[in-house]
């Protein structure tokens, strides 16, 4: 009963418009009221602001500063052009500059909206210059975004780092190579329909102009080597490499490419102040719900369901794939781990699934949310920037989803490939 008010609930009010801290802040009262009457109101302030009462939350308004400052320092062109040299003389150049763009910035950033935004508002308008079609230009640079949570540093894998109480670096390295993956499979799909299509190419690359845009974004580049080394050599802790990020792209913006102002700065600092305190007040709101979900046992049901259908852990990780990736179609992949990690990660442990495994498996899925309808916030602003239907680019987006979704099932089943980093940095 107490399961059918929390998850009725929340559909319901989605359907209503009712914003998601409302909402989730509804049914957990409403829960609490019919089930857990002798509880004082007190508890919703505190549980509250004892969620939001974690060191490592720091990080992330770090990482949504650093990705802005280096936004606004003038180093996505860089990065793009050096992309440029690299990968736009194959079939369907601008698209695979686009992918290897967004890799870039992954190393960077840790958010996919803000790679978008980013990478899209540079190489959209050149895509359809060039004859790509407006729809098949928002849907790549849509998809292509997803890396950007998925290799370090991540602001999704932080938060599910602090609720699995497991290594903010472990989770970092175990998204490195399906990062990779992530990356060269959906430019193995571009290749096919570019030339199916008859996409252009870019000019053959010179060694000279590779060096010179090599050297252009060398202090991008080496950004990701600063960030994740130091918290492997133990220089610094993950916080306090969101703090180094962002002194490192204030020193690099503002001295070396000497295109961060005072107004710039001023306007990252709002622009990070404002994303950083949408996921907090999410965060908090999420930590009472958490807290219901723990009290009532919906865990423990939950667990019982699904083993009384199948115990072998591969039928399970199918099993919450599927659910995960239904889930991704309505909530963003923020609430979606807090609400769902302390429900799925006991399941994981009685079955000797590794948590790094399935945080990185879970924000994989999670992401691929962002791609999809009706909430799929990238389709919206990926087709602004185009200046495309919605319904364009999710037509357009199939076959890219389709690879996602690929790419997830082998990540999946080949725990290797998310593990190997992780094990050799940090042991079994």
């Amino acid at each position: 009963m107490a399961e059918a008010v929390l998850i009725g609930g929340m559909i319901l009010l989605s359907l209503f418009g009712v914003p998601l801290v409302f909402g989730i802040l509804g049914v957990t009262f409403a829960a609490v009221v019919l089930f857990r009457p002798d509880i004082p109101w007190e508890f919703f302030a505190q549980t509250f602001v004892s969620g939001l009462d974690h060191y490592s939350l720091m990080a992330i308004a770090f990482f949504f500063l650093a990705g802005e400052l280096m936004n606004y320092g003038g180093i996505t062109q860089r990065l793009v052009d050096f992309a440029n040299s690299l990968v736009g003389h194959i079939r369907g150049g601008l698209a695979h500059v686009t992918v290897v763009s967004s890799m870039f910035m992954a190393g960077i950033s840790g958010s996919a909206v803000a790679d978008a935004a980013a990478v899209g508002s540079v190489l959209i308008p050149s895509m359809k210059r060039a004859g790509y079609t407006s729809a098949f230009s928002a849907a790549v640079t849509e998809t292509a975004s997803v890396i950007g949570p998925i290799i370090p540093p991540s602001i999704p894998m932080i938060v599910y780092a602090i609720l699995a109480e497991v290594s903010v670096g472990k989770m970092f390295l175990g998204g490195v190579f399906p990062g990779i993956l992530v990356g060269f499979s959906l430019m193995g799909i571009i290749y096919i329909l570019s030339v199916k299509r008859g996409y252009p190419r870019g000019e053959k690359p010179t060694l000279a102009r590779v060096g010179r845009t090599a050297w252009q974004a060398f202090f991008p580049l080496i950004a990701p080597i600063v960030i994740v080394g130091g918290i492997l050599g133990g220089i610094f802790t993950a916080t306090e490499a969101g703090a180094v990020a962002c002194f490192y792209a204030l020193i690099v913006g503002g001295l070396i490419f000497r295109q961060l102002t005072f107004k710039n700065i001023w306007e990252a600092l709002l622009r990070s102040a404002h994303g950083t305190a949408k996921v907090m007040i999410i965060i908090g709101s999420c930590t009472v719900f958490a807290w219901v979900v723990a009290d009532l046992r919906i865990s423990e049901k939950a667990a019982n369901l699904i083993f009384s259908i199948s115990r072998e852990p591969w039928a399970v990780l199918l099993m919450l794939t599927i659910f995960l990736f239904i889930v991704g179609l309505f909530l963003d992949p923020t609430p979606s781990l807090i609400i769902l990690v302390p429900i799925l990660l006991p399941i994981t442990k009685q079955l000797g699934i590794d948590p790094v495994h399935f945080g990185v498996l879970m924000v994989i899925n999670l992401l691929i949310g962002l791609c999809t309808p009706p909430v799929g916030f990238l389709i919206y602003l990926t087709a602004s920037i185009a200046d495309v239907g919605s319904e364009d680019v999710v037509r357009e987006s199939i076959p890219f989803i389709i690879v996602l979704v690929v790419v997830l099932l082998v990540c999946t089943y080949m725990p290797s490939l998310v593990m190997a980093l992780p094990n050799y940095f940090y042991g079994r």
